[in-house]
């Protein structure tokens, strides 16, 4: 299934409505990576699937037999207390079917403080390699979210929590606080777009390595280091043009070839008159 994930990355997540930036999908491969290399393995989940946006993202990274979670209130809106989605649960099963599959995904339309970790492991029949925590965001439903991933987690495991520092929903920034204040056993990792990434402490090195070691490869992201309540993190952004310039050289010297040919057919159209400045 990994060989179709490209192809959503590429393509699919395009036409999926839902809240994702494009750069997760590239994190979750490399991070996919980092996971197989350690032998991690376990189901995915994801508590808010929306219309499947990510979570056909991360399922499309499971191996035959290994299951994918999704937890939604879907169309019991009356407990989406504070309106921060609008799962559907009729175009998640025809988004997962037209680019991934359905076998071996448990749909559990559910209050996710409701569930128990007992419950999410029968459910997956194993504990969660990959677990997005995107569903209600007040702070009661976060903190709880967030227990319930690191209670069902496995060794080597990763939670990507969304909207922590996303101005418009305050409650996940308190909800998530208060989790790393209530002796959390996950740390955070890397912050960038719009996600924080956490895992077991003896893991975050090994994460952080392996994803600064890849952007450094990338033209279009840069790195840099941080600290979030007192962990080390890495935060990842979004290259500009003068960032990309800087960090090739090989689009330094198409830059500035196109610059001097432009310079150029500008000389010819006025006749070789007035002088261009910047060359």
């Amino acid at each position: 299934m990994e060989s179709n994930f490209r192809r959503y990355r590429a393509v699919g997540h395009r036409v999926v409505t839902g809240f994702l930036h494009s750069e997760v999908l590239v994190l979750l491969d490399v991070l996919n990576s980092a996971q197989r290399a350690k032998q991690v393995s376990g189901a995915v989940a994801e508590i808010g699937v929306h219309h499947g946006k990510l979570f056909i993202g991360v399922q499309l990274l499971q191996r035959a037999g290994e299951k994918s979670v999704a937890i939604d209130v879907f169309g019991d809106q009356d407990l989406n207390v504070d309106g921060s989605g609008n799962g559907d649960l009729e175009k998640f099963v025809n988004n997962v079917n037209l680019w991934s599959s359905m076998d071996d995904v448990v749909v559990h339309q559910s209050d996710s403080t409701k569930v128990t970790p007992e419950t999410l492991r029968e459910l997956a029949d194993d504990d969660i390699r990959f677990f997005s925590v995107d569903g209600g965001h007040t702070e009661e439903i976060v903190f709880s979210d967030m227990k319930l991933a690191e209670a069902t987690l496995a060794d080597g495991g990763i939670v990507i929590a969304d909207d922590v520092f996303n101005e418009h929903w305050p409650g996940v920034a308190v909800g998530t606080q208060r989790y790393l204040e209530d002796g959390a056993k996950l740390a955070p990792f890397l912050i960038g777009f719009n996600k924080v990434f956490f895992a077991q402490s003896d893991y975050c090195e090994f994460y952080r390595t392996a994803v600064e070691s890849d952007v450094a490869r990338k033209l279009r992201f840069a790195t840099g280091p941080s600290v979030y309540a007192g962990h080390e993190v890495t935060l990842i952004v979004a290259q500009g043009a003068k960032g990309i310039l800087r960090k090739s050289q090989l689009a330094r010297t198409i830059y500035h070839g196109t610059y001097r040919q432009m310079v150029r057919g500008l000389r010819v159209v006025s006749g070789g008159k007035g002088r261009v400045t910047g060359e």
